[in-house]
């Protein structure tokens, strides 16, 4: 019997950190919100922590070093 395919949970987070950045900006651009310099910097970071935070998960802590 062959193994099913596994889903990939870090590239699902990613994408979707990076689909809600996009989407953020496409509703700047059409001035349904105005977003400051601030606050782009703030959703980047959270962006960028969920992705460090899901890879941290995901991993498990296989590479630990005893």
């Amino acid at each position: 019997m062959r193994g099913g395919m596994r889903t990939d949970l870090l590239s699902l987070a990613s994408g979707a950190a990076i689909a809600a950045l996009g989407a953020l900006v496409l509703l700047d651009s059409s001035g349904a919100i105005d977003l400051s310099p601030g606050s782009v910097a703030v959703a980047l970071t959270a962006a960028i922590g969920a992705i460090l935070l899901v890879s941290g998960l995901v991993d498990g802590g296989s590479r630990r070093h005893d």
